[in-house]
């Protein structure tokens, strides 16, 4: 900025000279002066602007073919409220050499070598194993379904390519036919959410496998809790641009598919909290497995289920024992 006296001098004078002359060349003349005036104070201005320079955040800048600098620093050095200033730095002179020992001496830095700027292609493909829990024999919704439901929804509009098989589950109770049903009606209810919110039919699928992958036995509530399920998998694909020269950020299981080009591939698994519990029943004198079953469970034909829940508790189950507690679930 040491040239913009004189300049702003010349200027003037050529306004100055403007008065007495009327030439269209002595007019382009002073045009040319008031411009290359208001150039120099607009640098000036400029450079005022990032007059928080230097800083020791690194790497420092680097000067790209259009005569600015790529600023994207990694450790943030210590000037730490300037963190966030990362982009494009259009300024003609930056000083960032830091070891110079003469403060009172300004040196141009040395030129960074020229480096390509065309970016480069980060493909994330992210499979998202999708899983809600339902109560026992039921094929309803819960309010805790609606979240996840709603994000698989907005990643399948994101990537209409995307299809999806959503599978039926069951826990290990009952007959394999009404199993097989009960596992329809839950991966029905979740295609019904989804052509709700604008999925189109064609992309859904539905199985049921009733509970044919059950694992837990019946004493495991909260196992069975999750073997009573509906799940599918969505592929998301993301497209990201990535500075030239520089490793994809998040590169764990990073892939190198062209040059320029990054596959990063990701598993995960998005479910609703299981819901099961139990609490404590205290025997009486009359009761029996199926009278308890009827006024607690709400079904006298569960009293198997629930002698089979308390086997290590109850010795004989046509003759129960008054004050034996025993468990009762809550499903």
């Amino acid at each position: 900025m040491k040239n913009c006296r004189p300049i702003c001098l010349l200027s003037l004078a050529f306004l100055a000279t403007s008065l007495f002359c009327s030439t269209p060349a002595q007019a382009q003349i002073v045009d040319r002066a008031v411009r290359e005036a208001k150039r120099d104070a607009d640098m000036k201005q400029l450079q005022e602007t990032f007059s928080w320079w230097p800083t020791d955040a690194k790497p420092a800048p680097v000067k790209d073919e259009r005569g600015g600098y790529w600023w994207w620093p990694e450790q943030p050095g210590s000037v730490k409220t300037l963190w966030g200033n990362r982009g494009y730095v259009y300024v003609y002179k930056l000083i960032y050499d830091y070891q110079q020992k003469d403060e009172t001496k300004v040196e141009e830095p040395v030129p960074a070598p020229k480096v390509e700027t065309k970016p480069s292609l980060l493909i994330k493909k992210i499979m998202k194993n999708v899983k809600i829990y339902f109560d026992y024999n039921k094929a309803d919704l819960r309010e805790d379904h609606f979240p996840i439901l709603q994000q698989a929804v907005q990643t399948l509009k994101r990537n209409p390519e995307a299809s999806i098989l959503i599978t039926g589950n069951c826990d290990a109770r009952g007959s394999e036919e009404y199993n097989m049903k009960l596992g329809t009606k839950r991966g029905s209810v979740v295609e019904q959410y989804m052509l709700d919110n604008g999925i189109s039919e064609d992309r859904i699928k539905i199985v049921s496998r009733g509970k044919l992958d059950a694992a837990a036995p019946v004493k495991d509530i909260v196992g069975m809790q999750k073997d009573r399920n509906a799940q599918f998998m969505v592929a998301e694909v993301i497209e990201v641009n990535i500075p030239a020269g520089q490793m994809p950020p998040d590169s764990e299981n990073l892939q190198i598919v062209d040059d320029g080009k990054y596959l990063v591939e990701k598993e995960e698994t998005v479910e609703s909290a299981p819901k099961a519990s139990t609490r404590e029943y205290t025997i009486k004198e009359g009761d029996s497995l199926w009278k308890i079953a009827q006024n607690e469970m709400g079904n006298g034909h569960r009293w198997q289920y629930l002698y089979d829940l308390n086997k290590d508790r109850i010795k004989n189950p046509n003759k129960l024992k008054k004050g034996t507690v025993i468990i009762i679930p809550v499903e």
